[in-house]
């Protein structure tokens, strides 16, 4: 009966040591869950920030190039003072429309770009088991992170490939 027990209690702490040995190799094997990016970098480094940012210049340009050739006729010494409050009246509104303009393109253009951002990154972290994208501006929110959890890069390229239709 004694060497029963004996193998029994054998068999059990093999199997205990055997269930702990594939516990721990399970879990030091699995990738981490949560993981962390730099926005700043993220945003900026977005092909389709890229883009609009490109044809948002191109139209705060024109609108800028306006505004400066009528500062310039404003400083043309031999214009009446009619055509100078005409004109001070056509740099004024120009002036602020270049300012709407540049506020709400910078908006609108962030609020699309964010939105692409957030589902590309859902499906970039169902392709790889993440629980948990951490968004950091410049790693200030975040007192510390191991570099190894970093996937800025990772996410960068998947979203302009995503992005790019690849």
């Amino acid at each position: 009966m004694i060497k029963n027990t004996t193998k029994a209690l054998l068999v059990c702490n093999v199997l205990l040591i055997a269930i702990v040995i594939f516990y721990l190799t399970y879990t030091y094997t699995q990738k981490n869950k949560t993981v962390y990016v730099d926005n700043v970098k993220l945003f900026n480094d977005f092909s389709m920030t890229k883009e609009l940012k490109n044809s948002g210049e191109k139209e705060f340009n024109l609108k800028k190039s306006k505004v400066d050739s009528l500062y310039s006729k404003l400083q043309y010494p031999g214009l009446s003072i009619s055509e100078k409050k005409i004109t001070m009246q056509q740099f004024v509104q120009y002036k602020e429309e270049l300012e709407q303009f540049n506020q709400f393109f910078a908006a609108e253009q962030s609020t699309k770009i964010w939105a692409r951002i957030k589902s590309y990154s859902a499906q970039f972290s169902k392709d790889r088991n993440y629980q948990l994208i951490i968004g950091s501006d410049n790693k200030q929110t975040i007192l510390f992170a191991d570099e190894e959890i970093d996937v800025t890069n990772d996410l960068i390229t998947y979203l302009n490939k995503k992005y790019e239709g690849i």
